[in-house]
């Protein structure tokens, strides 16, 4: 079998390739890609393609319809074949995949049928090299809508899922869809009208799909203001405590000044003087790091871990952070202090540990984060899991940490050995 310009122009123009395309345009830029992803992409699709002409070689009246199979089956063949592909070159759910392969059926049914909407008018044969670049101009035209429209709402959904039961539901009636309005018996005796039809159930059934996404960002953002005032919750109730600390330090320095008034021993008096001035010297030795804003999240923190017995220490080059938004940094710095503060409470004192450095490493920003941390911490996906009963919150943290680093086009990285939880932080510097 010798693969010429037509039986290439045929495989590109068809079912198959059509598919497997709006389904890459939807989770290429959405989901990871699995290692090697060029090789897997390429070296699966490669088997469904040269089926597809092998039909049409050995049977070319029927092509791939033969009577070896309903043409449903055919169509639910393929379907399958693009759920397992996606699986397999990204690393995503199952209802992610099965969502992406609907949401391509419906796209590549658009453009099969513009595509013999304008072959009718023509007079061309499915198939021909004369339609190639029909159905590579239509493709691009209708995929690169597909992107536009989808790309807006799936650019940020980490944290949520889709609901399965909505996933299921709008997959099959777009199957069905596709199996019903795609018999290729009667395509031949179809009119113009019959097949805008089936082009505007498409447009509905792309519609629902998005809806889904909508529908899933509005949960998320519902979820970020109740994680929003959890942590506001949690910031004031440590600003209380800090309050609640100076005014103890306050109300031991009264009493100091009026001790040492009385104090005849000149060492006694000179051992509380000394108390005065450490308990002074904490407030004057608020940190400088050349960030106003990075130096307020350290003095909060400072005043709590000193309350708590908890050592923290920071070398900053606070100038290096300019380009993170004020919001940005009090949520990544917030966070990942807030999750070392909650990590070492349970220690012991002596174990109650935390540092961190800000500066540069070549052309990036590095910020790394370590304290004590007791036992294993799993991680998924690049993430701690969790022990904590109410995940969704816990985890919200050091999700939104990666969420600002990707942000500003840098990567985040966790690690976990020899008893010390390490987050470290690389983000380019502007040019």
């Amino acid at each position: 079998m010798s693969l010429n310009l037509s039986a290439l122009a045929r495989m590109l123009s068809m079912f198959p390739f059509q598919l497997l395309a709006a389904a890459h345009v939807l989770a290429y830029p959405t989901f990871k890609r699995r290692g090697r992803f060029w090789l897997r992409a390429l070296g699966l699709a490669a088997p469904v393609m040269l089926v597809f002409e092998a039909c049409i070689q050995l049977f070319p009246d029927q092509g791939v319809q033969v009577k070896l199979w309903p043409d449903s089956l055919f169509f639910l063949l393929v379907s399958a074949y693009a759920f397992g592909y996606l699986l397999l070159c990204y690393r995503c759910t199952v209802r992610e995949a099965l969502y992406c392969t609907a949401t391509a059926h419906a796209a590549q049914n658009i453009v099969f049928n513009l595509d013999w909407i304008l072959l009718s008018r023509l007079g061309l044969r499915e198939g021909s090299l004369e339609n190639l670049p029909i159905a590579l101009a239509l493709m691009l035209l209708c995929y690169t809508l597909l992107y536009l429209v989808y790309r807006k709402w799936m650019i940020d959904r980490e944290g949520h899922k889709l609901p399965l039961r909505s996933v299921i539901v709008n997959a099959v009636m777009i199957l069905l869809l596709v199996c019903v309005y795609n018999n290729p018996i009667d395509l031949a005796s179809r009119s113009i009208q019959s097949f805008l039809t089936c082009i505007i159930a498409d447009v509905i059934g792309l519609l629902m799909q998005l809806s889904l996404i909508r529908e899933t960002a509005l949960t998320l953002e519902n979820e970020v203001v109740r994680q929003l005032l959890a942590a506001e919750q949690k910031k004031q109730r440590m600003s209380r405590e800090n309050i609640e600390l100076i005014n103890r330090k306050c109300h031991d320095l009264k009493h100091q000044i009026h001790a040492i008034r009385h104090m005849a021993n000149e060492s006694e008096r000179s051992a509380y003087l000394k108390q005065v001035e450490n308990a002074v010297l904490f407030y004057e030795s608020a940190p400088k790091t050349g960030s106003e804003t990075l130096d307020l999240i350290l003095m909060d923190k400072l005043l709590y871990c000193q309350a708590h017995d908890i050592t923290l220490t920071c070398l900053c080059d606070g100038a290096l952070l300019e380009r993170l938004d004020t919001l940005d940094l009090y949520a990544l710095f917030g966070n990942a202090l807030d999750n070392a503060i909650e990590s070492v409470m349970g220690e012991e004192k002596d174990r109650r540990s935390i540092s961190f450095r800000v500066g540069r490493y070549n052309s990036f920003l590095s910020i790394h984060f370590e304290n004590y941390l007791a036992g294993d911490l799993p991680l998924v996906d690049g993430l701690p899991v969790t022990s904590k009963a109410d995940r969704g919150y816990h985890g919200f943290g050091m999700r939104s940490i990666r969420h600002i680093v990707e942000k500003y086009g840098g990567t985040m990285s966790v690690r976990t050995d020899c008893q010390l939880f390490r987050l470290d932080i690389l983000i380019p510097l502007a040019q």
